[in-house]
Parts: structure tokens; sequence; C-alpha cells
């Protein structure tokens, strides 16, 4: 651990906090950039180090916020890249180039520079680009015998992926994965990366193979029961009868939709189709309205009066939750949105919140069939913190029967329209469910949404390189290419048809 100083001197901050990043203490990083004393929060290097502090918190905004305090003190081409790998995290694309160039302006031919211009262009779909801006470095490196950085390597993967250039990839990713010393995040998104090329290859096995190599590293220990035990738990507090007695903003907007679904169900593909209409925007995933559910559960007393149950958190605080969030998202849309959708990955345990926070909401519930909702979790490269259940097909499962048993309370339990959508049905017949989705929406119907890929915006979702073309099919049914995998997994009846 780092030994602290006694003196205030400005030097020992920077050891200390630049010693704590590089050693990955990221929450002591933080507290320390923020207990500075008043007189270093003008000085460049600490301004600096507190945005890379930030920045690995996930506060996005506020690394930004930062780093350009560092740079009004002093330029220099690191605060530029953070800032651009900022706005490439929060899908703003044009905004991540400029940083781009600002940096290269200030130190041309950084390989940095080059290696993040090629991320933000693969990442916003830009392939072509982004790979003609890599393979020039790739190529002289290779040419000149100069060993390729392991996150070079990975964009270089990615790209190669992309282009279908699948032998080629495969044996690049497998002399990255040969390199000793390579960090355990590194080595399990190029096993996820090789899964992906063998799957596109068509070799199944070899693929699952590839993804259980990848879910084996750092993977999170997980109880499916606690799952269970969190939804009774839901539908006790939030009950019909219980609702009625708890808090309600007198928030009247009809922008907040919310698109609630299982990861890999479509939610991507909705919120790219609602942004395509002029009238509507899609935001991504949002944790609004999650920080706000952690505030009052942590008050929440259920011993406490009607109405009283949240304890200082009354109804006037609810209603100025749900309009600075509605404000946060006609500032995140374009001017004129009427409908503003947020597909969150918690939405569906939050729906109890969302309906006293927004009576006028809507919620779109998409559903998939649970066999390629498990395949598809397992194959992608997921968060083992925030989703460690996906490492295994039978716990997606799980996940899956549990959301839809959620579900069905939320749709007993308070009357905000929610209309299901299932998958399979949105990409067989789109000349149907597109229009009942825009319909359900309260907008009159624009064909610019069958054009949803069409659209320059940036997803960053692992959906991201699906969304951004043509709606296709095969995606349906894709268990059985891995029957093997999924053996001995009981999976509840599916039947999307029924619903038609």
């Amino acid at each position: 651990m780092v030994q602290r100083g006694n003196s205030n001197s400005r030097d020992v901050y920077v050891r200390q906090l630049s010693a704590l990043l590089r050693q990955h203490h990221d929450a002591e990083a933080l507290r320390v950039a923020e207990a500075l004393p008043t007189k270093f929060k003008s000085d460049s290097q600490l301004l600096f180090l507190h945005a890379t502090a930030l920045e690995r918190a996930k506060k996005w905004d506020k690394a930004i916020d930062r780093a350009k305090r560092s740079l009004r003190v002093k330029e220099h081409p690191n605060a530029h890249l953070l800032i651009a790998h900022c706005h490439k995290v929060l899908g703003e694309t044009e905004e991540a180039l400029q940083s781009l160039d600002r940096a290269e302006r200030l130190s041309p031919g950084l390989e940095q520079t080059v290696q993040q211009r090629s991320g933000v262009l693969e990442a916003a779909g830009r392939f072509d680009e982004a790979t003609a801006i890599l393979a020039e470095l790739v190529e002289r490196k290779e040419a000149s015998g100069t060993a390729i950085r392991p996150g070079l390597r990975i964009e270089w993967s990615k790209l190669l992926v992309q282009n279908k250039r699948l032998d080629e990839a495969i044996a690049f990713i497998d002399v990255t994965l040969g390199m000793s010393g390579l960090p355990a995040p590194m080595r399990a998104r190029q096993f996820f990366l090789k899964a992906k090329a063998l799957d596109r290859k068509r070799e199944y096995a070899a693929a699952a193979e590839a993804a259980a190599r990848a879910n084996e590293i750092d993977a999170k220990p997980f109880d499916p029961s606690k799952s269970t035990s969190q939804v009774d738990r839901l539908m006790r507090d939030w009950s019909r009868e219980k609702m009625a007695t708890y808090p309600i903003s007198t928030c009247d907007s009809e922008i907040p939709v919310f698109v609630a679904g299982m990861p890999r169900s479509g939610t991507s593909l909705v919120d790219q189709i609602i942004d395509a209409h002029p009238k509507a925007a899609g935001v991504g995933e949002l944790d609004t309205i999650e920080r706000f559910a952690t505030k009052i559960s942590r008050a929440f007393d259920p011993s406490k009066p009607d109405g009283k149950q949240f304890g200082s958190i009354d109804s006037f605080r609810w209603t100025r939750a749900a309009d600075d969030y509605v404000r946060s998202v006609k500032k995140l849309a374009p001017e004129g949105a009427e409908r503003v959708a947020n597909k969150a990955l918690s939405n569906f345990l939050l729906l109890g919140v969302m309906s006293r926070l927004f009576p006028k909401m809507r919620v779109i519930h998409m559903i998939r069939d649970p066999r390629d909702v498990a395949v598809s979790c397992f194959m992608g490269d997921f968060n083992n913190y925030m989703h460690p259940w996906t490492v295994r097909v039978d716990w997606a499962a799980q996940l899956w029967c549990e959301s839809m048993r959620l579900m069905d309370h939320w749709k007993s339990s308070f009357d905000v329209p929610i209309l299901d959508v299932y998958y399979e049905n949105l990409v067989a017949d789109p000349e149907h469910e597109f229009p009942r989705l825009v319909e359900f929406l309260g907008l009159e119907w624009d064909d610019r949404c069958f054009g949803f890929h069409e659209t320059k915006r940036t997803v960053h979702t692992l959906s991201y390189d699906q969304v951004n073309r043509p709606l296709y099919t095969s995606s349906c049914g894709r268990h059985k290419h891995y029957a093997s995998l999924l053996e001995g997994v009981e999976f509840p009846a599916y039947d999307p048809t029924a619903a038609r």
C-alpha cells in the first residue's frame, strides 16, 4: 500500500495519486483526489490525476470537467485523450474525435492517439475508417519487428473480426493469448473475440470452448436463490395495495419511455427504432433512476405510517427527481423530441419506482427466446461484477424466468401501459411490429424507422455492430448451434407466435 507523506507539498500528492492509480487502488485514489487541499485544486497535473480517478469510477461527465480544468491551466495531450475516451463511452463520437484532433496537434504521431481514434470509429460502426487508420500502424510495427502493445492488439483483433478476416483474427488473437503477463481482463476480451470469430466461422463447439475460457477468468460467485428472493421482496414491497400508500410525483410528462428486458433480448434494436423517429429519441442506458432508487431504498421503512415509508423523501422530492430526469433527457435528445427511451438493464427491477415518478410513462417489454438469451449472454463480454450470472447458461435461464415473473407482477400492480414485444416477431414481421411499436408511443408512423440502421448514432452495448446494419433473422434460434452447451438445462416453454 502507498505510504502517505505528512507534508502538504504538491509533489507528495502527485506521487501518492500516481502510485494509487498505477496500482489500481482506484477508490482510494478518488478519495484522496476529492480531499486535496484547496491550494492544489488549480494544479494542472493534480487536476488530471483527479480526472483519471473519476474516469476509473465511470463518472464520465465529472472526469471531462476536471480534465478541461487541467487543460485551462496547461495544455497536454493526455487530458485530451482522457476526454476523448469519456466521450466515446457516452456515445459522443464527434466530440471524441475533436478531442483526439487536439491531442494530435499537441503531440503529432502518438500511438495512443491513433489507437483511440480507431477505437472511436470502430465503436461508431465506421469499420472501414477504423481499419485504414490502424492497419498502417500495425503493418509498420510488424515489418520492423516492434512489439505490438496488448491494447493495440485488442483493437486490431476487433477490426479483423468485424472485417470477416476470421482466420487472420484467430491467429492474431492466439499470439496475443500466448504473451506472458497479459492482464486478466485483456485475456478474457481476447477469448471472447476468438469466440465471436469462431461463431462466425460456424465452428460452434470451438466458439463455446473459447467463451468458456473467457468466462472462467475472474468469474464472480453467484447465488441464483438471491435473485428469487429479490423478486419476492420487490413483489411484496411494491404490491398495488402498498404502492397506493407511497409518495407519487405530480410530473405529468409523457416523454419518459422505458425499455425493459433481459440483456441480449433486443432492447438495443428497439432503442434504435425509436431513435430513428423524428419526434423520438433513445438515450441508451441511463442509471439516473437506479441512483434515485438506491437513495429511497436506504430510507425505506415499511413500519412507518402511510406516505411516510420513505422518511423525508416525500411527494415533493419525488416530483423534483422526476422533473430533473425529464429535463436531463430532453437535453440529451434532439430538440422537439416527444418521447425519449431509456433502456438501462435494471429497468425491469425498478418499474415500481418509475410508476410513482412518471404516472404517464410508457414501458416496452422486450422478450426473446430464453435459450437464445442464455447463449448470447454466455458468449458476450459482460461485466462480471454487474452480471455474474452470465457465465453460466443455467443461471441465465433462471434469471429469465425471474424477470418474466416480475414483469407479470408489474402488469397487475399498476395501470401504466406496458407493451410486450417479442424479438422474433419484431425481426420477422417489421411491417406490422414497427408501426405497432410507434403507435404505442402515441406517435404517427414515419418510414424513417425502417432505416434505423442508417443513422450515425453510436450505440455502446454488445449489440453495437448488429443494430448498425439492416434487419436480419439469423439470430433467431441461435441456441440450436449450441445444443451441447444447453444440455441438461431446463428452459420454460416459449412460443412468440402465440402473441400475434
